[in-house]
């Protein structure tokens, strides 16, 4: 027989049936929402709308927020994506009593996706929403499809079916709500008093809009985004180029571009979003009609082309090219004409070759960023193709050099070039564009600036720059050329020429040696030292078959003296090898979050961008980074090394490198608490830049 016992005698179901009702009561106050909605065709992408409740009856105004969640390194859309893709929207048209919705745009960041410049948000963000509710409504219905776009290097397109009916006279605010809507809100540019629109004109240029801000205090890294609210504007994308500051004033020129044709500008209303660290702000712009460019950006571009004459010039004294240019004294010493004409025609066609070289480059490097492919200096040394072909021409120059063959037209073209006087012209050319495939893993001073203005600029500039690297790399064939005379002062023929064929030679066959070490992360260890032995036995055979036996035991003696030299050099040293040149440190990939979490953790992080074939790079490593005192400045706690190695395509440092507006290697920055937005370090590294951006970097916050 079963006894009913008071609630009072069992606490506990007393205290049961009470938290129910509790629980029960929160959950009708809760604000209507779709909660997180999900597709299995995108299982990437999340997401979430929910009414704040705080429905105010005298605006008809119901805030409501709607958030985004991405996984790994998915993208969405600002207002205005950029080079591709398109902004997330809501057609609502089935709402019952809603009159309109207002969404407001946090501030985006600038990615590139595929090589294309997009602007947008990554992980997550979260869109405040104003609902306008047809005014004595006492219920509405929230009806109709959200189309989100999410991008990595796929694009998706996904439609969400959001439905909520509102009570407007049941509705209770939430404050967790209110403080996410608020929170969004502050998240969104406005108008603040601290910077001034100096001037937004449009140029001669077709196109182009220049524009100059003041800030009050400054500016640090500062980043443009442009949108417009008319339609006729809504597929115009803006390109950004890299800012001139100067003290409190920023001025840059924009490219507008559009799909069909570009509509006319003057006269209309830009919005200019404006980011500086925590600084976010939003300016309407009137764009009037100017005469001319501004003269700033004149200078700007000037000054680049000076530094890319300046950049070609300083090509021909790395070790890159400095074979080729051996094989040239070689010609000019061993077939020393004695005619100015003869010469100076030999130095053009070298220099011809050369500023050939850089318009193909030039041209190549504008297919791939129209096609949207990754671009930047030396890029082709990250195809295996390209790099087994330079290694085939560059050893066929070695065999040439040494005398195993001889490079001869056939009779009746040799007969036709003889009667025209210019049968050599066409090999000083070809030198001319070999100098410039074995300078293009070098990053000389200048050079990375001239290259990362151009690489970030229209097509027309980038021919221009390239033109000017060309021109200051041919610069010395140049001067042979319009001052023969100089050949003048070469040695005089005698037997010491005997050695100079053999000598760059073997300097060719070095270059052959070192390009195809740069096969070894295409290809394993054993296949490397297969094609190594190979290419020496060949080499070996084929100078056999020229010289005999007796060139063999030369070389192998050579090698033999040449080793015992450096046993004796290190032997005599007083430190070892291994204390000159230390071992590496150990180096953490490179993520743009782990960089985030350390800086913020108090750390200070130095980021080193190199690669295997960069010459620059090697320079760097061995001349300062593992020198001291930075090799043990690097080994201090603290002190967080991140290394991104570019040797085999990378998109994730590629967007590294864009992003710092440079396009080759090497690059090296250095973050810190001191110094968030990190210190960009100059291309060729010394012991005391690197030591004082470290102690910035750890220091200037204090």
């Amino acid at each position: 027989m079963y006894h009913l016992y008071p609630l009072w005698r069992k606490p506990w179901v007393l205290f049961g049936l009470i938290g129910s009702i509790f629980y029960s009561a929160s959950a009708l106050t809760k604000p209507p929402s779709t909660g997180w909605l999900t597709t299995a065709e995108a299982p990437h992408l999340s997401v979430k709308l929910t009414l704040t409740g705080d429905y105010d009856a005298s605006s008809a105004v119901l805030p409501a927020l709607l958030q985004v969640a991405l996984d790994d390194d998915w993208k969405t859309y600002w207002q205005a994506p950029g080079e591709g893709g398109i902004p997330p929207s809501f057609q609502w048209s089935d709402s019952k009593n809603l009159a309109d919705i207002h969404w407001f745009w946090p501030a985006p960041s600038r990615y590139f996706v595929q090589g294309f410049a997009t602007q947008g948000y990554q992980q997550s963000v979260t869109f405040p929403l104003k609902l306008e509710v047809t005014p004595g409504a006492t219920s509405a219905v929230l009806q109709g499809v959200l189309t989100m776009p999410s991008c990595t290097t796929i694009c998706v397109l996904t439609d969400f079916e959001l439905e909520i009916p509102v009570d407007l006279a049941s509705l209770q605010a939430d404050e967790e709500q209110m403080f996410l809507f608020n929170q969004a809100m502050s998240q969104v540019p406005q108008p603040l008093a601290d910077v001034h629109i100096k001037q937004a004109g449009i140029t001669d240029k077709p196109g182009q809009i220049y524009m100059q801000l003041a800030r009050e205090h400054g500016w640090t890294t500062p980043e443009l985004f442009i949108h417009s609210n008319e339609d006729e504007l809504s597929e115009v994308v803006y390109e950004v180029a890299p800012a001139n500051i100067s003290g409190r004033e920023l001025s840059v020129v924009v490219s507008a571009s559009h799909w069909l044709s570009l509509p006319d500008l003057t006269d209309k209303t830009l919005y200019v979003t404006v980011t500086d660290k925590a600084f976010a702000a939003e300016y309407p712009i009137t764009l009037t009609a100017v005469t001319s460019a501004p003269l700033d950006s004149q200078r700007s571009l000037l000054l680049v082309v000076l530094l890319a004459l300046a950049g070609g010039l300083v090509l021909n004294i790395m070790p890159c090219v400095l074979p080729v240019l051996g094989i040239k004294l070689q010609s000019l010493l061993l077939n020393k004409p004695t005619q100015s004409s003869t010469i100076r025609k030999q130095f053009l066609a070298s220099a011809m070759g050369i500023v050939t070289s850089f318009w193909l480059l030039a041209l190549a490097l504008s297919l791939l960023k129209w096609s949207g492919e990754s671009i930047g200096w030396g890029i082709q040394f990250q195809n295996p193709y390209f790099i087994a072909g330079m290694v085939g021409v560059t050893w066929l120059f070695t065999l040439n050099l040494a005398g195993a063959f001889e490079v001869r037209l056939p009779g009746s073209l040799g007969s036709w070039a003889a009667t025209k006087g210019n049968n050599s012209y066409a090999g000083h050319f070809l030198q001319g564009m070999l100098a410039t495939l074995l300078a293009t893993p070098c990053t000389a001073p200048f050079l990375g600036t001239a290259v990362a203005f151009a690489l970030s600029a229209d097509i027309i500039t980038i021919v221009l720059i390239f033109t000017a690297l060309g021109i200051g790399m041919a610069l010395p064939w140049l001067l042979l050329a319009a001052l023969p005379q100089l050949a003048a002062w070469l040695p005089k023929p005698g037997r010491w020429m005997l050695w100079v064929k053999p000598f760059f030679a073997v300097m060719m066959f070095a270059t052959s040696l070192w390009l195809l070490s740069l096969l070894t992360p295409f290809i394993s260890t054993t296949t490397f030292t297969l094609l190594v032995v190979t290419l020496g036995v060949v080499t070996l055979f084929i100078l056999g078959r020229t010289y005999g036996l007796k060139i063999i035991i030369y070389l192998f003696s050579a090698l033999a003296l040449l080793g015992a030299a450096s046993g004796i050099v290190l032997l005599l040293t007083t430190e070892s090898w291994q204390q000159v040149l230390p071992a590496d440190h150990d180096w953490e990939p490179l993520s743009d979050e782990y960089i985030h979490t350390a800086v913020t953790a108090g750390n200070v992080v130095f980021v080193d961008i190199t690669a295997d074939w960069c010459i620059t790079c090697k320079a760097n490593k061995i001349g300062v980074l593992l020198q001291q005192p930075v090799h043990s400045a690097l080994a201090e706690p603290g002190i967080v090394r991140i290394r991104g190695d570019w040797t085999v395509r990378n998109p994730a440092i590629s967007h590294y490198l864009q992003s710092n507006n440079t396009f080759g290697v090497p690059f090296n920055k250095v973050y810190g608490p001191g110094a968030p937005e990190g210190i960009a370090l100059p291309t060729l590294l010394t012991t005391d830049v690197v030591i004082q951006a470290l102690e910035q970097a750890h220091d200037q916050a204090k």
